[in-house]
């Protein structure tokens, strides 16, 4: 009898570490998903700035960082260029979200500020991934009569 609490036991164990074993490789090791790895750059910021337009509003927004290259754990500029119409926009809230698609890497929201001719600037940091993940999306979020709207960047950082 002793025995068969002993294979019981055995076997509950085995079965807790093999679904340990598992959750952590799917989760946080091998999954495409984790650290945006299955996500492909749509904007070449190494490049230079890119370019979008919010078809709702007719705002075109051109977002880009400096310096370049783009790495993580350093002092970064990001900028928003607003134009509606070829006229410069100066009157919005504008917020940058930056997140790393398959993996929280924690609140990282630099406010910008406009400085001129439609074009707001703000300091921030992109983490560094723990597991090497190097594609981030960029939500630009802008806040002009009420009303919110945004348009994303994937990007890559060296």
């Amino acid at each position: 009898m002793n025995r068969d609490i002993n294979a019981g036991s055995s076997m509950k164990s085995k079965f807790i570490l093999s679904a340990l074993a598992f959750m952590l490789s799917t989760c946080f090791i091998a999954h495409p998903v984790y650290a945006g790895m299955n996500v492909t750059a749509d904007c070449m910021i190494k490049s230079g700035a890119c370019v979008r337009e919010i078809e709702q509003e007719k705002i075109k927004v051109t977002f880009d960082i400096n310096p370049k290259p783009v790495s993580p754990m350093k002092e970064l500029i990001f900028s928003v260029t607003l134009a509606e119409k070829g006229s410069p926009v100066t009157d919005a809230s504008v917020i940058v979200e930056l997140t790393m698609p398959g993996m929280y890497m924690g609140i990282n929201s630099p406010a910008l500020v406009h400085t001129a001719d439609g074009r707001y600037e703000g300091k921030g940091v992109i983490q560094a991934c723990p597991h090497g993940g190097k594609i981030w999306m960029a939500e630009v979020k802008l806040t002009r009569h009420n009303k919110t709207v945004s348009v994303s960047f994937i990007f890559e950082v060296e």
